[in-house]
């Protein structure tokens, strides 16, 4: 089997395996209890955080632990932009990026419901953040604007550096970061100072599901998310996930240690799939803006389920949209975004790649990447 579809999820690291079933039987303790096991498993709690935090450039008591990243954005534009409504009232604008993952469009009507009003930024056919469009629409009345750092999709990387830029102006405004696909290869764009929340999801990056990491900087104001026992200090209750938290943070800290020589590899990898694609007459999407590790591309007439199928058949995983949508048969909403037709992005299908992604598994798909196309010719 050759596996790209590694934006859905990625394969445990075995090292992370490990310690998550070292911390399953050697720190099985509640962090809360007050005796000796329960103290030492509240200490890894820490040292955790403390190593997410040194890692993200954040301060350790702004790191947060989730069940996932949609829970995560799920706090922001609840808990989050509620609590800020108190202290700014006037400020109704919400501004939410048109290539956002389903966990954050899917609140638009909830936030409606409340008397927010959103707005989208349109992106360029790249895929990218229109900045001019984003210019215009930041003003004072916006309470809080909702980007992605890497696009789940197609791949593209958004210009968070040149956002920053527009937001020095608005330092009242509140931004968030969806950095779910960022790790593999992006991880330096989280380190922008000037982002306020971001969201992370371990099982994008060799972790098990069961996680996700929200960081809010210290000013941002924020309600509870979920009521209980206080954990998480108040925030969000829950008994913690101490060997998925661990094997996560170890996750993340190998993620960082190999980011340079993954994203050379990836590169060069994904260059190779562009060519491949081209010499068969398919359709690439988001060449110039895309992460490393994501490749969107389309043979047209050809419904993408269809295509994924026919790469299943000779034994290789890819998908159509993201894994929250594909089963639903949603519109390819960035692609629409991008301004594609409908009766393209119809035959869209996404392969993603990760850090155990080989040489000769690039090569096999090369091979077959003909052999699928000659099907449909």
């Amino acid at each position: 089997m050759l596996y790209f579809d590694n934006s859905a999820t990625t394969m445990p690291d075995q090292s992370v395996l490990d310690t998550y079933l070292q911390v399953s039987k050697e720190y099985f303790a509640n962090p809360s209890s007050l005796h000796e096991l329960g103290v030492k498993s509240k200490k890894l709690l820490e040292q955790a955080r403390a190593q997410v935090a040194e890692i993200l450039q954040v301060k350790t008591n702004e790191v947060y632990f989730t069940s996932s990243g949609t829970e995560a954005n799920n706090w922001v534009l609840q808990a989050v932009v509620r609590e800020l409504s108190k202290h700014r009232p006037n400020a109704k604008r919400i501004l939410i990026s048109a290539i956002e993952h389903p966990s954050v469009y899917e609140q638009i009507n909830l936030l409606l419901s409340e008397n927010y009003r959103i707005e989208r930024i349109s992106v360029n056919p790249q895929g990218e953040i229109d900045l001019p469009a984003l210019k215009e629409q930041l003003d004072s009345d916006v309470l809080l604007i909702s980007t992605m750092a890497v696009n789940n999709e197609v791949g593209a990387v958004q210009p968070l550096e040149q956002i920053a830029e527009l937001l020095a102006k608005h330092p009242q405004i509140i931004w968030h970061v969806d950095a779910v696909q960022a790790v593999t290869t992006q991880l330096s764009l989280l380190h922008n100072s000037r982002i306020d929340a971001m969201t992370l999801s371990g099982h994008k990056f060799h972790a098990g599901r069961g996680t996700g990491i929200l960081t809010l900087k210290q000013k941002v104001n924020t309600q509870p998310f979920i009521y209980g026992g206080g954990q998480e200090k108040g925030l969000r209750s829950s008994t913690e996930n101490l060997a998925s938290i661990v094997a996560t943070a170890k996750a993340l800290r190998l993620a960082s240690t190999k980011q340079e020589a993954v994203k050379q590899n990836l590169a060069k990898f994904r260059r190779s799939l562009i060519e491949a694609f081209k010499s068969q007459n398919w359709q690439v999407f988001a060449e110039a803006s895309a992460s490393e590790h994501i490749l969107c591309v389309a043979y047209p007439s050809i419904p993408g389920e269809v295509l994924v199928h026919a790469f299943e058949t000779e034994g290789v995983m890819i998908s159509t949209t993201s894994a929250c949508s594909s089963r639903k048969h949603q519109v390819h909403s960035t692609l629409k975004a991008m301004g594609v037709p409908d009766n393209i992005s119809e035959s869209a299908v996404r392969l993603s790649m990760s850090s155990l992604t080989t040489t000769a598994q690039v090569n096999e798909l090369i091979k077959i990447i003909e052999k699928v196309t000659a099907k449909f010719a």
